[in-house]
């Protein structure tokens, strides 16, 4: 008669099911309520004995607050893969980059001065155009070749060049009238597309009521351009100089396509950025010249905290034991910081929104973007990072930007209400 299995056995047993589980794709979204618990619980005790950063508005838990932040949580849960999750040998591999790289931007003096990182691109000229129809709207589609190249000498460079989509860069043109502003809008992660990017940026309202024309880039890797079936995939990867390559070129195309706004007409231009287009737009400020209006929503601006603050304890212990610890990322990524130069853009025409409660860009990034910027004018919204798209909150504050840098007119204010029972002395 077989005998039961010894207790280690058992338990040799559940560990390998509970490692399964636990490397199934998407499986982090059963986190998402506790841990949206654990973010309001973690807010009231740090107010309550005084733990609560003192540089950052006051956060108010509410049961609404707290869905939203299960709503960033799921989705976060959604994008981790752990089968995903690089190898030690490949952690070194990406550590062996990573030194040649700062090794490269030594020599080049880029580690003393990142914006020459950044070179003048070329005007813009071969252009091909046609029409399209999304979200009920007409929009001038743009693309033309790229041209960006990777600095000689860096590690990936040859990997970069072998996405084939990307070379050719894209825009979509909603044009209003040909003397009024052009706002350049600059997606977030994963979208690139017309019909996402009009309703993220409520560009009816923005092209038809306020009357501003509009340039819709497209990021490197996303949209027309991705090189897989996640728009900008690449750019989170463990390969950490796709991102370098994909802001340095993301940059590139936007200035290009800035050019090209100016030789034919166009006068005042400014941008707004959400999420990783903050990112993109944050470098932009820093380096274009006579833009005349700047909108970060939901801003990251530092890549290697991100970068920590997203590592599971497991990933960050082994990032570290590996040579790519947080003081290790800083470096790589100081040629795309938007930290490392100052905003071209004066405060009183900068602005910026943030949730409060946001799990992805979180509020942390945004406050040291909005003290980097001159600490311009800011909303903080009661919400997380996806929940501006439905925050009338956030509808307000944009208009009342523009009205601030002359963009369009201000709302009227609205006329008072009478006192009904004054009015009724008075009728008797």
């Amino acid at each position: 008669m077989a005998s039961d299995p010894k207790p280690s056995s058992r338990f040799e047993f559940a560990q390998r099911v509970g490692r399964a589980v636990a490397r199934t794709p998407g499986i982090g979204i059963l986190w998402a309520p506790p841990r949206a618990a654990q973010f309001a619980i973690g807010t009231v005790l740090k107010e309550r004995f005084g733990m609560a950063d003192p540089d950052m508005p006051k956060t108010r838990p509410s049961l609404a607050l707290t869905a939203q932040v299960a709503l960033d949580e799921a989705l976060l849960g959604v994008m981790r893969n752990p089968r995903r999750y690089p190898t030690d040998s490949e952690l070194l591999a990406v550590a062996k980059d990573m030194e040649t790289a700062i090794g490269v931007y030594e020599r080049n003096g880029w580690d003393r001065d990142p914006a020459a990182f950044h070179p003048q691109p070329p005007p813009l000229t071969d252009v091909t155009r046609s029409m399209g129809w999304a979200m009920g709207m007409w929009y001038d589609r743009l693309s033309w070749p790229s041209d960006y190249v990777a600095p000689a000498g860096l590690p990936g460079a040859d990997r970069w060049d072998t996405y084939a989509k990307n070379r050719t860069a894209w825009a979509y043109l909603v044009r209003s009238s040909p003397e009024r502003p052009w706002l350049v809008c600059i997606h977030g992660f994963g979208t690139g597309v017309p019909m996402s990017d009009f309703f993220a940026f409520r560009a009816r309202r923005l092209a038809e009521e306020l009357k501003l024309n509009l340039a819709f880039t497209v990021l490197p890797l996303h949209g027309p351009r991705r090189a897989s079936r996640l728009s900008g995939a690449e750019l989170l990867s463990y390969n950490l100089l796709d991102f370098v390559f994909g802001m340095s070129q993301g940059v590139w195309d936007v200035r290009r396509l800035i050019g090209w706004l100016r030789a034919q007409g166009a006068e005042k231009i400014g941008f707004y950025g959400m999420s990783l287009g903050s990112y993109t737009g944050a470098l932009l400020a820093g380096l274009e010249d006579d833009l005349d209006f700047a909108m970060a929503g939901v801003p990251l601006c530092d890549m290697a905290r991100m970068i920590d603050h997203h590592a599971t304890g497991k990933m960050r212990a082994r990032a570290v034991q590996n040579g790519l610890g947080l003081a290790a990322l800083e470096p790589l990524y100081r040629v795309v910081s938007p930290l490392n130069w100052p905003s071209k853009i004066p405060a009183e025409r900068s602005f910026m929104y943030a949730g409060l409660g946001d799990r992805m860009s979180t509020p942390g990034q945004a406050h040291r973007l909005w003290k980097h910027w001159g600490e311009p004018k800011v909303l903080w919204y009661e919400g997380s990072h996806l929940t501006f798209l439905w925050s009338g909150q956030v509808s307000r504050f944009l208009e009342s930007a523009l009205a601030d840098a002359g963009w369009i007119e201000p709302r009227p204010p609205l006329a008072p209400v009478a006192d009904e029972s004054k009015r009724s002395r008075k009728a008797g």
